[in-house]
């Protein structure tokens, strides 16, 4: 992982988010509620955020298959507390209940259905709801660029409509002020660099970029531009200026499939690591993917432990 040097207060590199994490951690460390404990892939990424010092974790799922998992892979077994549960729904509950009372401050899915952990996350009677829309933040730190690139909406709305594009751009805001920027430059996705009734989402993204700004969400934010010209720059014979094009921050999908090619193949081609949260509730919720390898994860959790409590 590249490691840049801190400028301003912005942290722009995964080992920089580890770094900050570390000594955050050691002030106050964060307790993660697995929801389904009984995961080797997310044992071990709970474990090596623990032996990094960057969290504690309270393990909710099957007791006895927790601990058979545990020994499996040589952990401690009196490491962390363990909650039995015998359901997905009541597992979900009760991660949800220790986020809620305050035990745990990140919630972290394991051997769990997404759908079935967002419900419990979602209910009434959970106590995590902000009324605010979920929206997933895909956070890579790509060999050769200078800054942290968020990508959203890979993991929770399929396909959102003009008001759900907003709050995705109001969360994305809010986990680039975690990283330290203070005004974040964002560029909505589109198959053109300008507006064209020929292709219906390339009109609401300058609607949604002219929304977010009139409504104060954020200050630059263009749309709609293509991944090209929002990661080069804008062409030479240009006629037009930029505030966001060659140096965004966020780069906001049309649908969950564009964004999750987008983010995957920075990830297979360029080898960037990813570091992926869901906010929009009141503690964030870390989600891994088996094929993730253990530095993504472990970069994951690392941002997760930061957004729990904001950043010093």
């Amino acid at each position: 992982m590249k490691k840049h040097l801190q400028t301003n207060g912005v942290l722009t590199s995964a080992e920089m988010v580890l770094d900050t994490a570390r000594k955050r951690a050691a002030k106050r460390k964060p307790v993660v509620a697995v929801a389904g404990a009984e995961d080797a892939d997310v044992l071990k990424a709970v474990n090596d955020a623990n032996r990094e010092g960057i969290v504690d974790a309270l393990l909710v799922g099957d007791s006895d298959k927790i601990r058979r998992v545990m020994q499996e892979l040589e952990l401690e077994e009196n490491k962390f507390q363990i909650v039995n549960t015998t359901s997905g729904k009541e597992t979900a509950a009760a991660a949800v209940r220790a986020c809620a009372e305050g035990t745990a401050q990140v919630l972290m899915k394991g051997k769990l259905s997404t759908p079935v952990l967002l419900k419990a996350v979602l209910a009434p009677s959970g106590g995590l709801r902000l009324g605010q829309t979920l929206s997933h933040c895909a956070v890579q730190d790509v060999p050769g660029c200078e800054r942290l690139l968020t990508i959203t909406d890979g993991g929770v709305l399929v396909a959102p409509d003009f008001e759900q594009k907003l709050a995705i751009i109001q969360n994305a805001a809010g986990v680039c002020h975690i990283l330290g920027i203070e005004e974040p430059r964002m560029a909505l996705l589109g198959v053109l660099d300008e507006a064209s009734p020929a292709f219906p989402d390339t009109m609401e993204a300058a609607a949604v970029a002219q929304a977010a700004r009139s409504r104060g969400i954020v200050k630059f934010i263009e749309g709609p531009m293509t991944f090209g010209t929002a990661v080069r720059g804008l062409a030479p014979d240009a006629l037009c200026e930029s505030d966001v094009a060659g140096q965004p921050d966020v780069l906001v999908s049309n649908g969950i499939e564009e964004c999750n090619i987008t983010a995957k193949g920075l990830i297979n081609l360029r080898g960037a690591v990813f570091m992926g949260v869901i906010a929009g509730a009141k503690v964030p919720l870390s989600l891994v993917s088996r094929s993730d390898p253990a530095r993504n994860k472990l970069a994951s959790l690392a941002l997760a432990s930061l957004f729990a409590g904001g950043m010093p």
